[in-house]
């Protein structure tokens, strides 16, 4: 027996056509090689599996019926005679097929036969049998026979675009699926429509066009009459003939665009955002072809060349900057000789000879490459750069700023410990002597504790600067005025520091008529002291201090010049900043904290007066306090300040 079936399976693989078998409940039982091959089924995958399986969804049954049993009881009406059929290969591509169905037997023993002739592959799938056997026609259409309408109907129903074809009436007599779903509107409604009825005029010029001979085309959006849904379209009508040429109707080709209409869209608003970027661009942006002629600019690349972008369409750099262009075509013509980039080359407006205020540019230029690396020209890309060099010069001025302020820091710690150390020392070894004297009984020189009284005030002179230093920067330094007689506060503090001039030499001119103001007698006292030490202190011994008071105009004005040092003019102007001192003065040599004039001058200044300095390096110096006079009366011309000095 295994035999027998063994040799009838040797038969069935050597016949030419494909060849399968099913039993009675249409389960595949045998195939041969050549529907292998036809269909792209292995025997073992099919084997035991519907025979279903081998037609599209849509075939598997019809009127109540399973295909082959529907063309089993066609059998003998047919006559013997093959019927076309779509098979389904195995990657879902379907396939016109020629088929005849026999059965034998009876019952559960019962065996369907399909023989299978391949006659044509169809790429995309449709929604009904091309077999008019099986769906009967639903549209108006004339009936056609022979395997070319059947091939140009497999097209129809296949092509990738919506295709309905018109008579002369005009009305749809049929319509592919794609088009169906295209239109959103049924089948049984679109056939039989008549197209002047969509009272387009767009569409009804195209149709009549189309049935004069001519060839048209529609683009717009196609609302469906019955839900309403608008899709945007392209219709390419065509004439169609009979055999004596006349137009007999037409077809439109109907593709739906509304992808491309998207795409489109989303094109133009790109290339919108692209040319309004362009176009504001807070850098110039231009580009330039091969033989070096602008094609673009911005508007910003337009006010950074002196003239409009309008201007600039058509012309070299030479016609547009001047001699400054041929600098500006060599460049380019090495980026397009080379392929390589030219960036930040910078530059001025002056450097280039352009009007108007200095500009600092930065310009870059770059070759400009299609997709297939060809180079289309050069581009351009100039920005502007002076705030940020004015930004890098600001943060380097602001750095040495912070530099010096760290400096001065410095100096004053120094100064201020070196100060605050220099009067302990001796007070701590004058308070030690007198200890030991006190305790054995001894006389105590009152010089002792004079000497000690002096160290005490000298660091309470620096703990006071301090703190007014401090009160100051808080703006709580605190002012009493009253009407005081500015001539004999000089007078009182010049015989106070009688033990402190040493051997300098104090000469005070003295007004002949009482001087009033309105201050804070304490705080000016303040400043005169501290104008008189500053003298001694840079003076050399034996030197002449002169202090003198006038009244000029509505001002009492009070000098102190000394034959001291002197201070270099550019250091005039930062004296009375806080802890400032002279370059040419050593903080060993010359003691204090650099807070004295500091605070004078926001003494003098807060009375309504003002402070400054005239002084010539090695010369001396001679220092003007100028106050308001409380009566004001006065005869006297008022008194001549020099600006580059006065705060």
């Amino acid at each position: 027996m295994a035999g027998a079936t063994d040799e009838l399976s040797a038969w069935l693989d050597a016949a030419v056509d494909p060849f399968v078998a099913c039993d009675a409940n249409e389960q595949v039982r045998v195939i041969n090689s050549a529907a292998e091959r036809l269909l792209g089924w292995k025997r073992a995958e099919l084997l035991g599996q519907p025979v279903s399986r081998l037609f599209p969804q849509r075939l598997h049954e019809y009127a109540g019926r399973s295909l082959l049993r529907y063309l089993l009881s066609r059998r003998d009406s047919l006559g013997g005679r093959a019927t076309r059929v779509l098979a389904r290969r195995k990657d879902g591509v379907e396939i016109l097929v020629e088929l005849t169905v026999g059965a034998s037997r009876q019952g559960a023993d019962e065996r369907i036969v399909i023989n299978f002739r391949r006659l044509h592959e169809v790429i995309d799938t449709v929604s009904e049998p091309v077999e008019h056997l099986l769906h009967p026609r639903t549209d108006a259409a004339p009936e056609h026979s022979g395997n070319g309408d059947s091939l140009y109907r497999v097209v129809v129903e296949n092509a990738p675009l919506g295709i309905f074809h018109f008579d002369t009436t005009p009305v749809i007599t049929a319509c592919n699926d794609l088009f169906v779903r295209i239109i959103g509107t049924p089948k049984r409604i679109l056939v039989g429509l008549n197209l002047f009825s969509i009272r387009d005029e767009h569409i009804m010029r195209c149709v009549r066009e189309t049935l004069a001979g001519q060839g048209s085309d529609y683009e717009g959006e196609y609302r469906s009459v019955t839900s309403g849904k608008a899709t945007p379209v392209h219709v390419r009508f065509a004439a169609c003939y009979d055999e004596q040429g006349r137009v007999e109707g037409g077809v439109g080709i109907v593709e739906d665009i509304t992808e491309r209409r998207r795409t489109e869209h989303e094109r133009d608003e790109s290339l919108a955002q692209l040319s309004t970027l362009f176009r504001t661009a807070p850098i110039g942006l231009g580009f330039l072809d091969t033989d070096l002629r602008y094609v673009r600019v911005n508007d910003m690349l337009a006010d950074i060349n002196g003239s409009p972008p309008e201007a600039h369409t058509g012309r070299h750099p030479r016609d547009v900057l001047g001699p400054l262009g041929d600098s500006v075509e060599r460049l380019m013509r090495r980026v397009l000789e080379t392929g390589k980039s030219t960036e930040k080359r910078s530059t001025t407006t002056q450097e280039l000879g352009m009007p108007g205020p200095i500009r600092h540019l930065a310009g870059s230029f770059y070759p400009v490459r299609a997709a297939d690396d060809r180079v289309l020209g050069v581009g351009v890309l100039i920005e502007d750069i002076t705030d940020s060099k004015l930004a890098d010069e600001e943060r380097g001025r602001l750095y040495h700023e912070a530099q010096e302020a760290i400096r001065v820091r410095d100096d004053f710690l120094s100064i201020a410990s070196h100060e605050l150390k220099t009067p302990l020392t001796p007070l701590s070894l004058r308070l030690a002597t007198l200890e030991r004297r006190m305790e054995r009984g001894e006389h105590v020189d009152p010089s002792t504790l004079r000497h000690a009284r002096q160290h005490l005030l000298r660091i309470t002179g620096l703990i006071n600067d301090l703190l007014d230093a401090s009160r100051i920067e808080a703006g709580r330094l605190a002012l009493h005025p009253e009407a005081t007689r500015l001539d004999s506060l000089v007078e009182h503090v010049l015989q106070a520091m009688d033990g402190h001039r040493g051997a300098h030499v104090v000469h005070y001119d003295k007004p002949e008529q009482p001087v009033l103001v309105r201050a804070d007698p304490y705080r000016l006292e303040q400043v005169i002291a501290n104008l008189v030490e500053n003298a001694f202190k840079y003076s050399p011994d034996g030197g002449t201090i002169r202090v003198e008071l006038r009244s000029r105009g509505e001002l009492a004005v009070l000098s102190v010049t000394d034959p001291g040092i002197g201070i270099p003019p550019d250091q005039q102007k930062l004296l009375f900043d806080r802890y400032f001192r002279a370059r040419n003065v050593s903080s060993r040599s010359y003691g204090g904290l650099g807070l004295g004039l500091y605070i004078s001058r926001d003494i003098v200044e807060r009375h309504g007066g003002r402070i400054w300095v005239e002084s010539e390096v090695g010369r001396g110096s001679t220092f003007h306090v100028a106050l308001p006079l409380l009566t004001g009366a006065t005869t006297q011309p008022p008194v001549e300040q020099p600006d580059r000095h006065v705060h």
